[in-house]
């Protein structure tokens, strides 16, 4: 528990996740991870010098009827303030919608039930237990279906909600994970839905355990990649040499010119790559 518990707080320091007064509602899908952060949370809040708040949710998509008693169970043991609410999702993504790709809609609903319930409790963050592999597998994910380089935030804010998603777990290796879940012996659910094994995600999560055969390290360096904004760009703006400025054009286009005289040095159209 201590590599979990260091990997919470290396994200916390990093990205301020976590501050004084705040109210964390963790987000429960009764697989390994989001069980391992209900009980790794509850700890950090006992450890942490920053005074919290937490309570956890786990939603019920109304997919297949699940037994959550031992994952009630296992919340009462440890201390934590957990509730299952029930919801139609199921319904609506597979009989009414009849989705053919349906997990994109599925995961709109869930975030969209699961902020609700976290506003409904007076929590002001929600935390989710996507671990390392997860950060990777939905970078590929985005190279190779949407032809962009992205990946979640480990800070999002929801204006519209104000409510902030936060990911403690982004630092900590999957193998770690699956070794203390068996230690532990975690009440991990079975996957409730139909389609899961055989998703975009699993051919994504494929491909990062070939590359791995190839180059054993290659998720701490991807990882790498990610963190280092001032090297690689990923999760910040691409910078401009100096003395070099961007300007938008009326037609939706954008030129590059130089500071001094107003030099256009080049010119993209509305239609071409967004430079910034």
């Amino acid at each position: 528990m201590k590599r979990v518990l260091g990997s919470i707080r290396r994200a916390d320091e990093r990205y301020r996740m976590i501050e004084d007064g705040d109210k964390v509602c963790i987000g429960v899908s009764g697989g390994k991870d989001s069980l391992l952060l209900m009980e790794a949370m509850k700890l950090y809040q006992r450890f942490s010098y920053t005074k919290f708040d937490v309570c956890a949710v786990m939603l019920d998509l109304g997919l297949k009827k699940q037994n959550v008693a031992a994952v009630e169970a296992y919340a009462e043991k440890i201390g934590m303030d957990f509730t299952c609410v029930y919801t139609d999702i199921g319904k609506v993504v597979f009989e009414y919608r009849e989705e053919r790709s349906p997990c994109a809609l599925c995961a709109k609903l869930r975030r969209g039930a699961l902020n609700t319930a976290a506003v409904e409790r007076g929590c002001n963050k929600v935390a989710l237990g996507h671990n390392r592999e997860d950060v990777l597998e939905t970078l590929f994910m985005s190279m190779m279906y949407e032809g962009r380089i992205n990946t979640f935030a480990p800070v999002t804010h929801l204006s519209r909600r104000n409510v902030t998603i936060i990911r403690p777990l982004i630092f900590l290796p999957e193998k770690y994970a699956l070794s203390l879940a068996r230690q532990k012996e975690l009440p991990v659910l079975p996957p409730h839905c139909d389609i899961a094994g055989s998703t975009k995600r699993e051919e994504a999560r494929q491909l990062l355990q070939h590359l791995a055969k190839i180059t054993p390290d290659i998720e701490q360096k991807l990882l790498h990649a990610l963190i280092h904004t001032e090297t690689y760009g990923l999760w910040d703006r691409m910078k401009l040499p100096e003395g070099l400025e961007t300007v938008q054009t009326p037609d939706g286009g954008r030129v590059i010119r130089r500071e001094e005289d107003s030099q256009t040095v080049c010119t993209q159209s509305g239609g071409g790559c967004d430079i910034l």
